[in-house]
């Protein structure tokens, strides 16, 4: 089985009416997905925190789990200042990526959007030294 070579990433960059504008054309895959994160990061430390962080994704050409990583993590750089993120333009494989994986609601405004992506949640239940011991 062989694989078709990735298209490389590019990005480019704006600022505009308090947002950061960030076009992405090429695959937000493992070959990569750091470019993203390490952009955007410089991004969001130049020249003040903007109120938003809109990534245009519409010509995002492959995406997969590493992509996904550097989505999240760029979800937290933008939490991290106090800036609301964006996926415009999300074509139909990352949409599916984000549906499958559970993620899609922290990139759309949905239940929990803005819930700070900063660890897991803690479950509500007993804890373990207190649940039953099925095996005694």
């Amino acid at each position: 089985m062989t694989s078709s070579p990735s298209t490389p990433l590019h990005l480019s960059c704006r600022r505009a009416d308090g947002a950061l504008r960030i076009e992405l054309r090429g695959d937000l895959d493992h070959r990569y997905a750091d470019l993203l994160v390490h952009d955007v990061s410089r991004a969001l430390g130049e020249g003040g925190a903007p109120l938003e962080v809109r990534l245009d994704c519409s010509g995002v050409t492959g995406v997969d789990a590493s992509g996904l990583s550097a989505l999240l993590m760029v979800r937290r750089r933008t939490d991290a200042v106090g800036a609301a993120l964006h996926l415009d333009g999300r074509p139909r494989q990352m949409e599916r990526l984000l549906e499958q994986t559970g993620t899609l609601a922290h990139f759309t405004g949905g239940a929990g959007a803005r819930t700070p992506l900063t660890g897991p949640a803690e479950a509500p239940g007993p804890s373990p030294s207190s649940a039953p011991n099925p095996t005694a």
